[in-house]
């Protein structure tokens, strides 16, 4: 996956968070939240538009229609959880009606809901500068605005949204599972990449040579490609999450537990059956809101075939 992906895939996820708590807060009249929603979309849009929006409720009074106003370029924007006609309709007229408006454009940010297909003419027969397909923005809508920027300009929406948005996940797998996947999520992370030392010697002749040598030199292969990447760190991940005699056991168990019923389902195929076990783990991780790279995960269950915690049998020696 490439940065700009990873940038998106960031980046909708944090705004289709954010818009999933204002839902649950505002259903519970807990409305605080879209005070604080304003100051973060007013640094969001500056960021996007390249406006210098400020928050009207703290700069101007008879502000009853609009949040957030850029005098420089003439833009003004109400930020607002509801997405009826009649709000809007009730908005545009406010604002519009006031005569020191008129050189001014509006957009109608719903933080909540999405845009419907709106029959009403906002516009009032053209007597109001409002576009109706472009002027009323929802979170969807945002997203796609932004996937269509440059990577530059990706990139750095990506980075306000870290500083910006915690994304919380809630444990939903069993310890040992969450483990590998917390292992997997440490190996993919490019912080975590340390350059190979001499005294790190590539083996998987072990167990690869003896009850799969048909399939050796494809094993050994991609093994070798990605040792330099990820040899060490999956080491410190091991330290870092604290693998001890029980949880090792444990996390053992569960692979060959997965591995075998793969390898079944594969006629005894260890490479179909490791490309199945790949992609369990990337899905997986996908539909816990992780994202790892297609490496990490081979080089992991690579590293845990050579150790026998992966296709094990009963009878193997080597192990």
């Amino acid at each position: 996956m490439d940065i700009r992906e990873q940038n998106i895939n960031l980046i909708s996820r944090s705004l289709t968070y954010l818009k999933t708590e204002v839902s649950l807060r505002t259903s519970l009249n807990l409305t605080d939240i879209c005070i604080h929603a304003e100051n973060f979309y007013r640094d969001l849009l500056n960021l996007v538009y390249n406006l210098e929006l400020k928050n009207s409720n703290y700069t101007q009074n008879n502000t009853a229609y609009i949040d957030l106003i850029d005098k420089s370029n003439k833009q003004a924007v109400q930020v607002t959880a509801q997405n009826d006609s009649a709000k809007i309709n009730k908005s545009i007229k406010g604002f519009f009606d006031n005569s020191e408006n008129q050189q001014f454009s509006l957009k109608i940010l719903l933080i909540d809901k999405d845009a419907k297909e709106y029959t009403s003419d906002f516009s009032n027969e053209g007597k109001y500068k409002f576009d109706q397909t472009k002027d009323i923005i929802d979170i969807k809508g945002l997203i796609k605005h932004i996937n269509n920027e440059r990577t530059k300009k990706i990139k750095l929406v990506a980075d306000f949204l870290k500083d910006e948005i915690s994304l919380t996940r809630n444990k939903t797998e069993s310890n040992e599972v969450e483990t590998v996947m917390s292992l997997l999520k440490f190996l993919s992370d490019d912080q975590n990449y340390k350059e190979l030392d001499e005294k790190y010697e590539c083996d998987p002749d072990k167990k690869i040579n003896g009850r799969f040598k048909d399939y050796a030199s494809s094993f050994k292969e991609e093994f070798s490609d990605l040792f330099s990447t990820y040899c060490i760190s999956i080491n410190e991940a091991k330290n870092a999450f604290g693998l001890d005699g029980v949880r090792a056991k444990k996390i053992s168990n569960f692979l060959k537990f997965i591995s075998n019923r793969f390898l079944r389902e594969s006629n005894d195929n260890p490479v179909n059956a490791l490309d199945k076990l790949t992609d369990h783990f990337e899905n997986k991780l996908s539909l816990n809101g992780i994202k790892a790279d297609n490496g990490a995960i081979r080089y992991y269950l690579l590293d845990e075939l050579i150790g026998c915690n992966i296709f094990s049998s009963e009878d193997e020696k080597v192990c």
